[in-house]
């Protein structure tokens, strides 16, 4: 199995991670965020997501956490988090779970916001991509625990508001030098 050992999470992954976000997914300008606040920088997390290289240092940067927590599935949110969710579950070997933000309403299991096999008492480490409010990821883990599964949740980014843990806290002053993309 593709894992670091549990002292991954080095200074240099986090100073490398932190300068990737800035070179490949920093936007600046006038953005309305997911929970209606306004900021004058965005994540373009799909930018980091969609290069294979990067995706899985990413994905090994949260080896240290399933190590410590041992948990049976990992669970993604829709989208960004599933998408981290499927690369650590492949470097993990753990089943995975997605958590969508409304219930489908067709196929064999309409009104499910949880696809994925799961059984009452399991861990899960619910994962998300970048979190400004948490308040998406904490209606996900909400969700999970009303299916009696055990929840920890962790971002690969957090804006630094939500009461959420994460590889990485990102902010930066108003009126720094644009970036171009």
């Amino acid at each position: 199995m593709e894992y670091l050992d549990s002292n991954s999470l080095r200074p240099l992954d986090l100073a490398w991670l932190r300068k990737t976000i800035v070179e490949r997914a920093l936007t600046r300008g006038d953005y309305v965020l997911s929970g209606g606040a306004r900021s004058d920088y965005y994540i373009d997390k799909f930018r980091l997501f969609s290069d294979p290289r990067i995706l899985r240092r990413i994905a090994r940067m949260f080896t240290p956490l399933v190590t410590d927590w041992s948990p049976d599935l990992i669970g993604g949110t829709e989208l960004g988090g599933v998408i981290i969710a499927t690369a650590v579950s492949q470097l993990a070997d753990l089943p995975m779970l997605v958590v969508r933000k409304a219930p489908k309403s067709y196929g064999a299991f309409p009104d499910e916001y949880v696809e994925g096999a799961y059984a009452a008492g399991q861990r899960v480490l619910l994962l998300e991509d970048v979190v400004t409010s948490g308040r998406e990821v904490l209606a996900a883990k909400a969700r999970l625990e009303e299916l009696n599964l055990r929840v920890s949740v962790c971002a690969v980014v957090s804006r630094g508001l939500a009461p959420v843990r994460s590889l990485i806290q990102f902010s930066l002053p108003r009126g720094e030098a644009k970036t171009e993309n």
